[in-house]
């Protein structure tokens, strides 16, 4: 499976839900393959094994989908259709009530949704592959040459996106102009904030629905088996007391013993909290599901929306690629699915649990004020509301004194007014922002639980501070997997890369068609070397970075490496720091060579300023190697240089800076007089022979 292609998705998703069952129950259930008797330390490899054998069983349907050929296609339809008749065989074999029955069929609805897809859908693509003769037998190489290759480009989801940064943007949506328009508006706002919010023509990659349609179906396979397990728990217990309670009668009788009536009481109030537990069960599992798929939906939202960031180069919640080793981002891109299934596991045992606790205590409060137990309540609501009421007095005084009284245009500018009212008032509520204090830190700590334990199934938001967020070992995992998804899915790449083979092959079938004549080919053929040539000359003309990264400038930067490394006994590292340092300083080498070597001709005052930049990091880098410093540190100091002579010229020059005038007035004379001809003698105390060389 490629996964990170877009072709196949939703046969990728099918087969995956198929065995997501059976990877439940050999991770949660006591279910097992292998058998393995012994020890404990034996019997643990019983579940590792048994895992090993699902891979291997389930490998033939995802090789046959990512062949994609006519023979492997056939053989994925047959092996879903077998183990799809096994599925139904399993729930029919044994003579069950018909409520057993269903319990079966519902368990195993997704597996057998998922099977039934791809037993209808791979012979339509059989059928449309044989219609358009695009599926036959491949070789090896020929699939390894399709793999990721879309039929038809212009309708891809790249293009679209690529289509999407040349247009302009969208205006906004018109004002709506009646009561119908309004509240479709603020329900599609609020399905969009609560639930899912569409993109138009965004199509998600085939892991990240895989792993969504996993992770749903993992919910539903928990939700059904909670309420299989639980649910007649509480109906037996119910029996239990209904028939005792018929038993005894559930009037008061005259003359009866007090035992009875005491039995009765209590088998009441047993029944009345068995009944309320069976509630709050079905409720907790009801909002553990819900919250579990929305959690889902949100990360799908919340994955599309950093992908794209990413794509935009925007690192503001996702961290920049060069924090991270790539053996770290590849990594945690292999453990992503596993991770995300399991805390999508995890996360529903939390929100069950917690849902549980908040559910029984709910129904105890409700139990204890229908009883008339309600002086406890009224106790604490009149020991407490003067500081509830003093707290929201001071919130409420304090926001809006900011924004009406102590800022400007009623808090539109970051600008203060009132100065002096404001420090006397920042003054006299210090003492009663310490309280605050408190109950906020109470609340801090509250929302930190409750934030945690919400999110705690998404692993697009770490768990832990921002500076600590890496620790996350499932926002790492997280981040490994949008910076490969980024890397090898980005849409201007692909399309970039695509356009140049779509290029190349149209040109190779022009040159290699054999109707044109050899002077039509040799003309297509200067004619495209000219239009290539033209065009890197205008790209490198409006782009003049471009210049470092050319050829021959390349070559001249390892000649001039190669003389630096001879000259003055510096190693690879070392030439390279000097050569960076020389572009750092804004020198163009090409430039001062050919200001330099025009005699007579007066030179640009820009490649004099460069010349003289030149000879000046020349110059030190020289007295550097005398004195033993800089790069020249670890090398003992030579004794031929030890302090330099400076040659001032007689002219000045005109709108320059402070530091342009003192370079040209100190360098001028010894940049132009080192490349003559005899500058051995003039300048021999300065000793530029290895300057001109270097040059």
């Amino acid at each position: 499976m490629d996964i990170l292609s877009k072709s196949n998705r939703m046969s990728y998703v099918a087969a995956w839900g198929a065995m997501t069952h059976l990877a439940f129950e050999m991770t949660f259930g006591e279910t097992q393959i292998v058998s393995l008797q012994g020890p404990t330390y034996v019997t643990i490899w019983n579940k590792i094994l048994s895992m090993a054998v699902i891979g291997v069983g389930y490998f033939p349907m995802f090789a046959g989908l990512a062949l994609d050929s006519l023979v492997s296609l056939a053989v994925t339809f047959l092996y879903a259709c077998v183990l799809l008749a096994v599925d139904i065989y399993k729930i029919f074999e044994c003579e069950l009530i018909p409520t057993a029955r269903l319990i079966f069929i519902v368990r195993d609805l997704p597996s057998l949704a998922c099977l039934g897809y791809l037993c209808v859908s791979i012979p339509v693509c059989i059928f449309h592959g044989l219609r358009s003769k695009s599926l036959r037998i491949f070789t090896s190489s020929e699939r390894v040459s399709f793999l990721g290759e879309d039929k038809d480009l212009e309708s891809t989801s790249e293009a679209e996106h690529v289509r999407d940064l040349l247009r302009p943007p969208k205006p906004p949506p018109p004002a709506a102009r009646n009561l119908k328009e309004k509240v479709a508006g603020i329900a599609k706002s609020v399905f969009a904030r609560v639930i899912y919010q569409n993109k138009h023509k965004y199509r998600y990659s085939t892991r990240v629905l895989s792993v969504t349609v996993m992770g749903i179906i993992l919910l539903y396979l928990a939700v059904v088996e909670f309420f299989v397990m639980i649910l007649p728990l509480f109906t037996i217990l119910s029996n239990g007391f209904k028939e005792t309670l018929d038993g005894i009668g559930r009037e008061f009788q005259l003359g009866e013993d007090e035992w009875i009536t005491e039995t009765r009481d209590e088998f009441i109030l047993f029944e009345d909290l068995i009944q309320d537990g069976r509630i709050c069960v079905i409720v907790s599992l009801t909002f553990a599901g819900a919250t579990g798929v929305l959690s889902i939906l949100h990360m799908l939202t919340s994955y599309r929306t950093n992908m794209l960031s990413l794509y935009k180069g925007d690192n503001t919640h996702i961290p920049h690629r060069s924090e991270f080793a790539n053996t770290g981002l590849l990594l945690g891109s292999m453990k992503y699915s596993g991770f995300q299934i399991a805390y999508i596991g995890w996360g529903f045992i939390l929100h069950l649990i917690c849902f549980l606790l908040i559910s029984v205590a709910l129904c105890v409060l409700i139990i204890i004020l229908m009883e008339g137990y309600t002086e406890w309540l009224i106790g604490i609501l009149a020991t407490t509301w003067p500081a509830w009421v003093m707290t929201i007095v001071l919130m409420v005084v304090q926001k809006l004194s900011a924004k009406f009284f102590f800022l400007q245009d009623r808090g539109l500018l970051l600008a203060m007014n009132n100065r002096r009212a404001l420090f006397s008032f920042s003054f006299f509520l210090f003492f009663y922002n310490i309280f605050l204090g408190f109950l906020s830190c109470l609340m801090r700590i509250i929302k930190s639980i409750v934030i945690g334990t919400i999110f705690l199934s998404r692993l697009d938001n770490s768990a832990l501070p921002r500076r600590f967020q890496m620790m996350d070992p499932g926002f790492a995992a997280y981040v490994g997997f949008l910076h490969m998804e980024c890397s090898h899915t980005h849409p201007v790449l692909l399309m970039f890369v695509r356009i140049l083979m779509a290029g190349k092959k149209k040109r190779d079938e022009a040159v290699n068609d054999p109707e044109k004549p050899e002077i039509t080919e040799e003309k297509a053929r200067a004619f495209v070397r000219a239009r290539i040539r033209w065009q890197t000359a205008y790209s490198i003309l409006k782009n003049p970075a471009l210049r470092a990264t050319r050829k021959c400038h390349l070559d001249h930067v390892k000649e001039l490496q190669e003389r630096l490394s001879k000259m003055y006994h510096l190693d690879k590292n070392q030439t390279s720091e000097v050569m960076k340092e020389m572009q750092r300083s804004g020198v163009d080498i090409n430039d001062v060579n050919e200001s330099l070597q025009a005699e007579g001709k007066p030179s640009s005052a820009d490649n004099l300023v460069k010349a003289l930049k030149m000879n000046n990091f020349l110059q030190k880098m020289r007295r550097d190697k005398g004195l033993g410093l800089g790069v020249f540190a670890s090398r003992p100091p030579s004794e031929e240089i030890t302090e330099m002579t400076f040659i001032s010229p007689q002219t000045d020059r005109k709108g320059a800076s402070n530091d342009d005038l003192t370079t040209y007035k100190q360098w001028k004379s010894a940049a132009f007089t080192a490349l003559e001809m005899d500058h051995e003698k003039k300048m021999k105390p300065i000793k530029m022979s290895d300057i001109k060389t270097n040059v």
